[in-house]
């Protein structure tokens, strides 16, 4: 029971940097417990005895890597040996204020998209044994994004991106980074240090808010702010790499998966966005 603990909360820190489409197919329950044994296990309430039980270590489980307010994890298993085994039909997460993998959201929500889900605990890692599909909704503001950029995981893409602009003499590095959310618009603000100019710039770019392809994107960037003159494609270059919205949604890190952002929409300046990512498996 312990290791099954262990593996669920891993769900909660596992997924991806990938980006493509998420089409699935939910496969046939197999492996399961006997239909007799899973009987009894539901009629006598042994089922949900050892869910509610699981769900409370699990609650715990996940406050050791993540904090949220109002967590609330929801399991379904088909019996208590099928739970043990890494079967379950369903598997929900929600919380507020979610501070996990270093990204700050206002709101979280993960449910699995299969009534069939398959894993396997194995050293301290996780083993999909079939795919895994879950929608999520997360919803934004420029404080949470502001707060997530202020990590050292957003910091190493800011300094990856400045050995980039390096290498291909582009003539400017990145010092700061914020964004700000007004009248439902995106507003990028950077600060910059450019070649033969002493005096650190800012500079501050308004995109548009869309998904293309899954991801987000900053379409009709342009320069509203700040003396210097960049070239379309050195703005592109920028937006695309240390783009905050698409950094924001990896919440999840680390199993390869494929996310594809759906939908999404900006009510008084709070952004919602909702989408699939699928945990391939191993």
């Amino acid at each position: 029971m312990k290791k099954i603990i262990l593996l669920l909360g891993i769900l909660f820190v596992a997924s991806t940097t990938a980006q493509a489409a998420c089409d699935y197919n939910c496969v046939e329950p197999y492996d399961l417990n006997n239909k007799f044994y899973t009987f009894v296990g539901a009629v006598s309430g042994v089922n949900t005895v050892v869910e509610n039980s699981v769900e409370g270590l699990l609650t715990k489980q996940v406050l050791k890597v993540a904090s949220a307010d109002d967590l609330k994890v929801d399991l379904n298993s088909r019996s208590a040996r099928d739970l043990k085994n890494g079967i379950f039909k369903s598997f929900e997460l929600s919380g507020k204020n979610v501070l996990v993998n270093d990204i700050h959201l206002v709101s979280l929500a993960l449910k699995t998209l299969c009534n069939f889900n398959y894993v396997k605990p194995v050293n301290n890692d996780v083993v999909f044994v079939e795919d895994m599909p879950m929608s999520f909704d997360v919803v934004m503001d420029q404080d949470s994004i502001n707060k997530s950029l202020t990590h050292p995981r957003y910091r190493q893409v800011v300094a990856d991106f400045n050995k980039i602009a390096a290498s291909y003499a582009l003539g400017f590095r990145v010092n700061s980074t914020k964004v700000a959310i007004k009248a439902n618009k995106f507003y990028f603000i950077v600060g910059m240090n450019i070649p033969r100019v002493r005096k650190e710039q800012k500079v501050v770019f308004e995109s548009d808010l869309r998904v293309r392809n899954g991801k987000f994107d900053l379409s009709q960037t342009k320069l509203v702010s700040g003396n210097l003159r960049l070239d379309v494609k050195k703005i592109d270059f920028l937006m695309n790499y240390l783009n905050p919205l698409e950094y924001s949604v990896k919440f999840l890190d680390g199993h390869n998966a494929k996310v594809n952002v759906k939908n999404m929409k900006v009510e008084e300046n709070v952004l919602y966005a909702d989408g699939v990512v699928i945990l391939p498996k191993n």
